[in-house]
């Protein structure tokens, strides 16, 4: 058993006074209903009091309201969640960072800095990312997109070739 693995485990022990024989089902569920989590997620959720028993289960506290509020930013009404270009490379289902500040602003009535927050606490619980994972969640042109998207995003031709289009019309 690694490190985080054990920790994880002795918190789970002394917060909720349970023994090893009911923690690992306990976390062996989470990991079920939370498959894209880590032993460093869970420990972290832990650590910061954001995860409580409930019915013989591990909850997020704040799953429920993240939950609904991905529901709207993905539904008609939602983010401006599309595939896009840049630099001749296509980015499926994603959306941008100052588009999604504007949206919570407008329909959370947060401020700027609330919006941003707000972000940062999605990209840190792994519901979206940057799309090169290389940003932090910022207000600006860098696109995000959400998790569950990653998983139906289809690997087609995602360079634009200008020498394959020529080639077809070639053979005409």
């Amino acid at each position: 058993m690694q490190k985080e693995q054990k920790e994880v485990l002795s918190i789970l022990m002394m917060r909720f006074g349970l023994n090893p024989y009911r923690a690992i089902p306990l976390v062996k569920d989470w990991f079920n209903r939370h498959p894209h989590k880590s032993w460093q997620d869970l420990k972290q959720y832990l650590v910061d009091n954001e995860i409580i028993l409930k019915y013989n289960q591990l909850h997020d506290i704040y799953a429920l309201e993240i939950q609904n509020l991905v529901q709207k930013m993905r539904g008609k009404s939602g983010l401006d969640i599309r595939d896009r270009w840049f630099h001749f490379k296509l980015y499926r289902k994603c959306f941008t960072g100052d588009n999604a500040v504007t949206w919570l602003m407008e329909h959370r009535n947060l401020t700027k800095f609330e919006a941003i927050d707000l972000g940062r606490l999605l990209v840190k619980r792994k519901i979206i990312h940057h799309v090169h994972d290389e940003h932090n969640f910022k207000n600006g042109f860098l696109f995000y997109r959400f998790y569950q998207d990653e998983i139906t995003v289809q690997p087609k031709l995602t360079q634009f070739n200008p020498s394959f289009s020529l080639k077809l019309n070639f053979f005409k």
